[in-house]
């Protein structure tokens, strides 16, 4: 067990590494955004430099005088796969420290094979691909359904996703790849793909919406995902609706296999995608007027909980649910803009990652715990 001493080390340690993670810094601006002293900062950076995932760089002056010292993360001290197990596919990057994407796969789920397997698949190629290319991978995490039990390592009974009912996934990896493994909610791995990969960067606070078979909201305020004293912040999906007198999920009503079953029964004809829909004909697109604006409603119902509950304004969308046309978009705005309860400017957008916000926010928030496992080592 840690004393209290080193536990305050470790924790001025975290707050530095917290800022080297976005951008190159000096001794200076570290010492003057964390209110450190730089004597510590000094002590800090030594720490990092002996465990190898920092390195100094010269910094040309823009005048006359003697280059400054930047301090940024080694690129190669770790490659990370990162998995999103989602509902019918896995999908995979590799990522080096530095957070570059290097490599993406996605592989669907085949009838008869367990789906295990096919995560094993997304993995083994993306290591084939770090082994031809003198890369070593220390860390594999993912972004999986809840609910989990991130403490063991366990995925314990997701909607939709029977298989992995109770599967001990870390212990699994562990054993089989000799890694660092970690295991975090999907959307709110989304949320982290989208503030280092996608619209959310230059946002302190923002909302993203994974909208696949099951439903979730990935938070984030001041730089920090927010989980809830539960860790089960954000399951959107769960929202309870009143229709035909039951009570409802929203994601049993209206995930993307019911609204994809929906539409193929409205037009006759049988639909195996979301993609799908952009295709329809005038005709077929008319005729799902009426079950679109229904889900609009609902789905802005909870959008406006959500400003509401947490006073943030911007919010990103699974960018599959463009595919439901611009007439969907348009009245999703204007039932927000209509019930809003404090009239103010709001920015709502389809993300541009699709599902590699989840494999990519995994990566990246794998990078960082293994940084911190790294910190806790050393003292």
């Amino acid at each position: 067990m840690k004393s209290p001493n080193e536990m305050v080390r470790i924790n001025n340690s975290i707050k530095v590494l917290d800022l080297l993670i976005n951008k190159e810094m000096s001794r200076v601006d570290i010492a003057e955004e964390t209110g450190l002293t730089k004597t510590t900062i000094g002590d800090i950076v030594k720490n990092f430099l002996n465990i190898g995932f920092i390195e100094e760089v010269k910094v040309p002056p823009n005048g006359v005088g003697r280059p400054s010292i930047s301090l940024k993360i080694v690129k190669d001290f770790a490659y990370v796969i990162g998995i999103g197990i989602l509902r019918d596919s896995v999908n995979g990057c590799l990522i080096d420290s530095s957070g570059e994407v290097l490599y993406n796969v996605d592989y669907p789920y085949i009838e008869e094979n367990p789906q295990i397997n096919i995560v094993y698949k997304a993995i083994d190629e993306l290591m084939r691909k770090a082994e031809l290319t003198n890369r070593k991978v220390k860390v594999i995490s993912f972004g999986v359904p809840g609910p989990l039990d991130t403490e063991k390592g366990i995925i314990k009974e997701p909607p939709k996703l029977p298989e992995f009912a109770n599967f001990p996934l870390i212990k699994k990896i562990e054993e089989k790849y000799n890694v660092f493994a970690y295991l975090e909610n999907d959307a709110d791995m989304g949320a982290i793909g989208e503030k280092y990969y996608g619209k959310g960067k230059d946002l302190d606070s923002f909302i993203y919406i994974l909208y696949d078979k099951g439903i979730g909201a990935g938070i984030i305020i001041d730089n920090h995902l927010y989980r809830g004293l539960t860790g089960y912040a954000g399951e959107i999906g769960h929202t309870l609706l009143f229709k035909n007198e039951e009570l409802k999920y929203f994601e049993d009503e209206y995930g993307i296999d019911c609204i994809v079953k929906s539409i193929g029964k409205i037009i006759s004809k049988p639909i195996k995608s979301i993609q799908e829909v952009e295709v329809l004909s005038d005709k077929e697109r008319k005729s799902i007027e009426r079950f679109t604006e229904e889900l609009s409603r609902y789905f802005a119902s909870i959008l406006i909980s959500l400003i509401h509950y947490f006073g943030i304004s911007n919010i990103f969308i699974d960018g599959r649910m463009k595919y439901l046309g611009d007439s969907f978009f348009n009245q999703l705005l204007n039932f927000i803009n209509k019930y809003m309860f404090h009239k103010h400017t709001i920015n709502i957008s389809f993300s541009e990652l699709d599902e590699y916000a989840i494999s990519q926010g995994a990566a990246k928030l794998g990078l960082i715990n293994f940084f911190k496992t790294q910190i806790i080592k050393y003292f």
